[in-house]
């Protein structure tokens, strides 16, 4: 692989050193065609949704509940392999997002979003990968403009859609790039797999561990702290070393801090609620978690294990957006040994989340070298 000559117009920054053509510009309708298939008869009883993060998918995974219609009819109709664009924005997605049907031979997708089938002349997984870029959001802003949006949605006619322009190489070069990226894309599976056997294995050893003798009350041993901060609030405040934990994790590092003893950080609000997180040192949190600080600043680590076991689901409360309250939980019933075995036990169960640690951060540079590859092999 090298890096092409900067003065040859129309070629990526990365590229397989065989390869020396210029890229061709294309109408997205010259290498795709659109699929206006209805669901007619409900052959398919799967309504599916688009995830920026996780692609097409069933509405009831993703929403803990089906929010389409009950006659699926009129919704289209998708077969594995076929391609969406949902026009729906947010910030970390400004111009939606494009995705594949992968996980299911079938299902279907409301007529809002627009869907499409790669032709014989591009490379199905080519394409896939070039969408997870940004390179085709220039086509989108052109036809959306500033104010251009509704409800969520961006405003644009599908015809417009279709007419955008993407820059192809020959086939040949797509498919060397699809499989070299599909093997960092299938790296980047076996590392969350890895984590996630880690996170069951310490979710096991808890519920087997913390299963005993369950003496004392939650509230017996933390006070419950609440944060005002809001995500869209941290903008406003300089960068510094102290960090702002959101219900992904550390979102930001910010110059000022709200909390100075190490914490138990609960989620509130929205499908996750009941996500329990670690919070060391001097840092913040946005509004959406409570904050438990042990009475016994010794028993941080322990607690945060112990929690670890409670179901949460069973104290969530709200048609809609699902939310827990520490009133509710904190009746929960702690196992609490004495001093010397529960240092023991919060060392043993460290031990095995320093290594999940170990293995996000190879996790995080895998990805890192896969969006930067991405936004050199493209253009």
């Amino acid at each position: 692989m090298s890096k092409s000559n900067e003065t040859t117009p129309n070629v990526p920054t990365l590229r397989f050193a065989e390869y020396t053509d210029e890229w061709h510009k294309y109408a997205l309708s010259d290498f795709v065609t659109r699929i206006t298939r209805r669901n007619k008869n409900n052959e398919s009883s799967l309504p599916l949704t688009i995830s920026a993060q996780y692609g097409l998918v069933d509405q009831i995974t993703f929403f803990n509940k089906t929010v389409a219609s009950v006659d699926l009819s009129g919704y289209y109709l998708l077969y594995n392999g076929d391609f969406a664009y949902n026009k729906s924005y947010s910030n970390d997605y400004a111009w939606g997002a494009v995705k594949r049907l992968d996980k299911y031979e079938k299902g279907c997708l409301s007529s809002l979003y627009f869907v499409f089938r790669p032709t014989d002349k591009v490379d199905s997984d080519y394409l896939t990968h070039y969408f997870e870029t940004s390179k085709w959001h220039k086509g989108i802003s052109d036809i959306a403009g500033e104010g251009a949006r509704n409800h969520g949605l961006l405003n644009m006619a599908v015809d417009d859609y279709f007419a955008t322009k993407h820059y192809l190489p020959s086939l040949s070069e797509q498919k060397k790039i699809a499989c070299f990226l599909n093997l960092i894309t299938k790296r980047i599976e076996i590392q969350n797999k890895i984590i996630s056997k880690y996170e069951t294995l310490i979710k096991g050893l808890c519920d087997k561990i913390f299963r005993h003798d369950k003496s004392v009350c939650l509230s017996d041993l933390v006070k419950c702290k609440t944060s005002i901060l809001q995500e869209n609030e941290i903008a406003t405040y300089y960068n510094g070393e102290y960090n702002v934990f959101g219900a992904s994790g550390i979102i930001a590092s910010i110059n000022k801090y709200q909390f100075e003893d190490d914490g138990i950080l609960v989620l509130k609000d929205g499908s996750k609620a009941g996500k329990i997180q670690y919070a060391g040192g001097k840092y913040s949190v946005v509004g959406t978690s409570v904050v438990l600080i042990p009475n016994n600043a010794d028993d941080a680590r322990y607690l945060y294990f112990a929690m670890l076991s409670i179901d949460f689901d069973k104290y969530k409360v709200g048609s809609g957006i699902p939310h827990i309250y520490f009133k509710d939980y904190s009746c929960e019933r702690i196992y609490y040994p004495n001093s010397a075995l529960r240092i023991r036990i919060a060392k043993v169960l460290d031990a095995y989340e320093k290594k999940v640690e170990i293995e996000k951060e190879m996790l995080s540079a895998l990805q890192k070298q896969k969006a930067f590859l991405l936004q050199s092999m493209f253009i």
